[in-house]
């Protein structure tokens, strides 16, 4: 009886020790398919890096060559246009007024000077100074005597008299001068000769007289220069928020948008060159 007890804990001796080795053993096991697993999954990550890197590098160089045909493009485009519009404005005497603003016309000028015209003179006129709230101020400083009850278009057709008469005339007015004085207008040079056309430099609708249903410094400068038989060409550039063309084509002057593109630049030569005295 006693062997009997002894053969049977020997058995289940056994059986634990090969139950405890199998267990082992398939943990082991299940370990180096973990392992496996984890380096195929790197070996594969590598891969797309690698692939991905190369996919770069091949996308770095096609940008490069198409930045270098676009150099050479544009390059050609700006040579083309320059001999496009080369001299097509002999003889045509041009002013610019700017309003509110003059970042627009360096470039123009050379645009200008490029096709031949002469530019005689390039004025910002600070519309800002115009605000109701700024007209006895400024009738105080302009006119030394201010005039009581002159209302703020009544100024305004002063001041566009006195620019559109200076370039008329081919020499700044006493009054004119006097602006230059007090600031209210910048100009580029003196002017020496009479102009052909004026190019209206716009920054979009005057939304101050809008709101107070008066003619803005821009409608009372092109209706004066109109009367007074002085051409005008109307532009504006892209970046402007609310457009004035329409405005100013109701009054019967040209325009062009985006004076900043080469498609605007070619349609202001094109109205320009109908300008040219004979």
């Amino acid at each position: 009886m006693l062997h009997l007890k002894y053969y049977i804990i020997l058995l289940i001796g056994i059986f634990l020790a090969l139950g405890l080795g199998i267990l082992i053993g398939v943990t082991l096991e299940n370990n180096n398919v973990l392992e496996n697993q984890q380096e195929l999954i790197i070996r594969q990550i590598e891969s797309e890096f690698e692939a991905l890197r190369n996919e770069a590098d091949m996308l770095k160089k096609t940008l490069a060559v198409l930045e270098k045909q676009k150099a050479q493009a544009d390059s050609t485009c700006e040579y083309l246009f320059s001999r496009l519009i080369e001299e097509r404005l002999h003889g045509l005497k041009v002013s610019i007024i700017n309003l509110g603003q003059d970042n627009i016309s360096p470039d123009l000028i050379q645009l200008l000077k490029l096709a031949g015209a002469s530019v005689e003179s390039s004025i910002t006129v600070r519309t800002d100074l115009y605000a109701r709230q700024d007209l006895s101020t400024a009738l105080e400083a302009f006119l030394r005597n201010g005039q009581d009850g002159m209302e703020r278009n009544d100024f305004h057709s002063i001041v566009a008299g006195e620019l559109v008469s200076s370039l008329v005339e081919g020499a700044f007015t006493p009054l004119s001068v006097r602006l230059k004085e007090i600031h209210l207008i910048q100009a580029s040079s003196n002017l020496k000769q009479s102009s052909d056309v004026i190019i209206l430099s716009g920054n979009g609708k005057n939304k101050q007289a809008q709101s107070s249903q008066e003619n803005s410094f821009d409608i009372v400068l092109i209706q004066t220069a109109l009367n007074m038989g002085l051409p005008v060409v109307a532009v504006e550039p892209s970046s402007v928020e609310e457009s004035a063309i329409s405005e100013y084509e109701e009054l019967g002057v040209s325009t062009v948008r985006d004076i900043d593109t080469v498609y605007g630049k070619l349609a202001l030569i094109s109205i320009l060159e109908a300008n040219k005295p004979e």
